[in-house]
Formats: structure tokens, sequence, C-alpha cells
């Protein structure tokens, strides 16, 4: 997709979701709750692994900054 093109969609999404905002926010809602519960998995599973603990406190000092 071209620059163009995506602003296109990006622009009718919004639109959209002006429209049916309620239906915006439960799609968010599920797709954000997805995203973290995604993240805590990868982390419990690296935090078990050889010098797991000390990536992440790299990884959250990186976001930190």
């Amino acid at each position: 997709m071209k620059g163009n093109e995506r602003l296109d969609v990006v622009e009718r999404q919004a639109i959209y979701c002006k429209k049916h905002l309620r239906e915006c926010q439960q799609q968010l809602v599920s797709f954000v709750n997805a995203q973290i519960e995604s993240a805590n998995s990868f982390y419990k599973k690296l935090a078990k692994t050889k010098n797991g603990k000390e990536k992440i406190a790299r990884i959250k000092k990186l976001a930190s900054q």
C-alpha cells in the first residue's frame, strides 16, 4: 500500500469510528487487551530463560528513555 492509500484507509476508519463509536471502542479494548496479554506471556517466558531477568531489565530501561 502506498502513502496516499494508507492515508485514505486511515481517514475512512476515522469516519467509521465517529459514526460507530461504541463498536470501535469495543474492538480497540479487545485489541489492546490481547496485546497486553501477549506481552505478559512473552515476559514470563523470557524470565525463565538464562539471563532472562537481566534482559527484561534492559528492555524496561530502554522503554523508559
